[in-house]
């Protein structure tokens, strides 16, 4: 016996001092920028999605997106609920049964935005070549424009730019060229049902397009990039997601597929003719790739030993912490606010403010403009007092037509916007 517990001080020992030396020689060592293409959603990298994910859960007015990291099938609606399913990720891949679960959720009167720079076969052949809608037009997958830079725009006029939007894709810290995908202007005919184009690439491709599918839309955009982390901290990444969701509106669940992204095969980009070859790389290998990951592999093997050797067992089921309930409301501007306050443009703070304001009005009390001849109305079905709202209509048209705004004046603006939020009913 007591040679017994003189081994099992000593392994703890032993583990304890590899820990400690661990930390030590790792401390001072800064964690390198990973600029690998994940778009993961909790991700802050520079091609990771966390800020669209803020960006879109404001945009939806939802607490939470319902991420799905299992099979499709049984989790998307099979039933008309003005629910959207949303992908980001450099390739798809699904089996049979998540592609019928995908088509009938469309066919049901839903929508669907993948943003992708690969599309399966199935998908294409399931919106276009099954339908002769251009006639002498073959459906033949992305075609490619290499580049680092690319230009994006929009078709409708309303949300066209006179000048491109520029994105670049960047590598450890520089330019680097890339395969941008698009859509060859052949597909677009002027017949019913036809692809329908909203949005282009470097002038001569299309990015951006939506299909009707049964009684529900996909939108299809190759340019996954776009919404990255990266572009997302800079105004024009910000302006172009705008534009990108002026399609997009849901009233019921909105769906982020995880389960089937999947990365690009890693020798190289090929021409995405017929079905991409993925990465046939397992997970092991993937985490033993990475540093990090690795420690934390090897000290979870020395933990589970460290638990059979005490063979510890609970007395009692865990009480499970119950997370207090989050406004992500107030994170969603909070994140806007700081994109615009480190440029200090009040300005433009203050009109995303006024924005949300309107959208609010209209979706609660059902009035769609906020102005002079709408205050008495809003003032009897929000219990706001009229004057108050006068005031806060005088701020709007001043703001509107100014081209500066000073911290004071922004900080008079949000407390009228503070008091309409806190005495409405």
């Amino acid at each position: 016996m007591l040679n017994r517990r003189r081994t099992i001080t000593i392994a703890v020992a032993l583990v304890i001092i590899g820990l400690l030396l661990t930390l030590l020689f790792r401390s001072d060592r800064k964690e390198p920028v990973d600029w690998r293409e994940t778009y993961e959603g909790q991700s802050r990298e520079p091609y990771g999605t966390s800020i669209l994910k803020t960006l879109l859960e404001g945009h939806f007015q939802t607490d939470t997106l319902l991420v799905l990291r299992d099979s499709l099938k049984g989790q998307l609606d099979t039933l008309p609920s003005d629910a959207i399913y949303l992908f980001f990720g450099q390739a798809m891949y699904q089996d049979s049964v998540d592609q019928q679960a995908l088509m009938d959720f469309i066919a049901a009167g839903n929508t669907a935005f993948i943003a992708t720079k690969s599309l399966p076969d199935y998908l294409g052949a399931s919106l276009f070549a099954t339908r002769s809608y251009c006639p002498g037009t073959d459906w033949d997958q992305y075609q490619l424009v290499v580049d680092s830079t690319a230009g994006l725009n929009f078709v409708h006029p309303n949300l066209a730019v006179d000048t491109n939007m520029q994105f670049t894709f960047i590598d450890r810290g520089y330019p680097a060229n890339y395969y941008w995908t698009g859509l060859p202007p052949a597909l677009f005919c002027a017949q019913e049902e036809a692809f329908l184009p909203l949005g282009t690439i470097s002038d001569t491709l299309y990015n951006f397009t939506r299909q009707a599918y049964g009684n529900g839309y996909v939108y299809l955009h190759t340019t996954p990039l776009a919404f990255a982390n990266y572009h997302l901290i800079e105004d024009y990444g910000v302006e172009y997601l705008r534009r990108v969701l002026t399609h997009l509106d849901a009233a019921g669940p909105v769906y982020w597929d995880r389960y089937s992204q999947v990365p690009e095969k890693p020798d190289g980009i090929q021409p995405p003719i017929g079905e991409r070859r993925l990465n046939a790389d397992g997970p092991l290998s993937f985490i033993l790739s990475e540093p990090a990951l690795t420690w934390a592999w090897y000290l979870l093997l020395g933990m589970g030993i460290l638990y059979l050797v005490f063979r510890a067992k609970r007395q009692q089921r865990v009480i499970p912490v119950l997370e207090p309930n989050r406004n992500t409301s107030l994170e969603f501007l909070n994140m806007i606010g700081r994109l615009y306050f480190l440029q200090n443009n009040h300005r433009q703070l203050a009109l995303q403010q006024i924005s949300m304001l309107k959208q609010h009005i209209r979706r609660r009390y059902d009035i769609k403009e906020l102005s002079e001849e709408t205050a008495p109305t809003l003032a009897q079905r929000s219990g706001v007092e009229e004057a108050h709202l006068k005031r806060l209509i005088t701020f709007d048209r001043n703001i509107q037509s100014s081209t500066f705004m000073s911290g004071k004046t922004l900080s008079d603006f949000h407390q009228l916007i503070e008091h309409f939020y806190q005495n409405s009913k």
